[in-house]
């Protein structure tokens, strides 16, 4: 398959997908959904590919002109403006979950690589992933309080992940932690150095990759057997937060210039 968003490519006897939306900062959207899910039942379909690696890239800046890492900054506010009716956003939200589906429905394990910013979408579909680990320049946060949604991931799955406390301190106060505060969460599992985060996880997709797949499949499928119900639970509830007046009103003023108000 082409890829517009993405980069896909085969290593030894693994994948790396790369977000690939430099003017955007990986910001997700509707190609962005439907291409992560394609890439990762591809590279799943793939006997070849035993293990993959989700990351970001560090693009310059349009506007500083300095490198910036970002792993993905969030979900491309403009494509909210069609949600807020209930059976639009019924619709939208079976559309972002596709690529979490993948990930967790995938029997082939998937190391999450968060070189930067990870807000929003790209906090929890880097959570979907099989293990997490970042470099010292990753970011996470979870804003969406911020202006009247739900991390829908987090409280659903990011229960499992996470716990209660922890998965209600994400989603509450909306603060954005550093990698280290990050680990000491749980959110993920070691931080390194910027040029050595992938390279520390490719030397574990090589290690994973040649496992048994009969094993790792059992594994992977048992750690997310409870995802088709959590997933099916965010589907009924998250048409009725698009409709809200606060979400509505705060994504209108964002599209509109006048975010003063809007707390990102």
């Amino acid at each position: 398959m082409e890829y517009t968003v993405f980069k896909v490519e085969k290593k030894e006897n693994y994948a790396i997908i790369t977000f690939n939306r430099p003017d955007k900062f990986n910001a997700a959207n509707a190609a962005i959904f439907t291409e992560l899910a394609a890439a990762v039942k591809e590279m799943d379909a793939d006997p070849d590919v035993g293990c993959m690696i989700l990351t970001g890239q560090t693009f310059i800046h349009p506007k500083k002109g300095t490198p910036f890492p970002v792993f993905s900054a969030g979900a491309d506010v403009e494509q909210f403006a069609s949600v807020g009716e209930v059976e639009a956003g019924f619709e939208f939200i079976k559309l972002c979950f596709e690529p979490f589906k993948a990930i967790e429905y995938a029997e082939t394990p998937i190391i999450a690589a968060v070189n930067g910013a990870a807000f929003g979408f790209g906090f929890e579909i880097s959570g979907c992933c099989d293990m997490v680990f970042a470099s010292r320049s990753a970011k996470f946060a979870l804003k969406e309080t911020n202006h009247g949604a739900i991390p829908a991931w987090c409280i659903t799955r990011g229960l499992e992940k996470y716990g209660k406390n922890v998965a209600a301190y994400l989603c509450l106060s909306a603060k954005e932690l550093s990698p280290e505060e990050a680990m000491r969460m749980g959110v993920v599992l070691d931080v390194f150095e910027d040029d050595e985060l992938l390279p520390k996880c490719e030397e574990l997709a090589r290690r994973i990759a040649g496992k048994s797949y009969i094993a790792k499949t059992f594994i992977k499928t048992t750690l997310n057997r409870k995802a088709c119900e959590d997933y099916q639970d965010a589907e009924r509830f998250m048409p009725t937060i698009f409709a809200t007046k606060v979400m509505s009103g705060a994504f209108a003023s964002f599209l509109k210039g006048d975010n003063k108000n809007v707390k990102n």
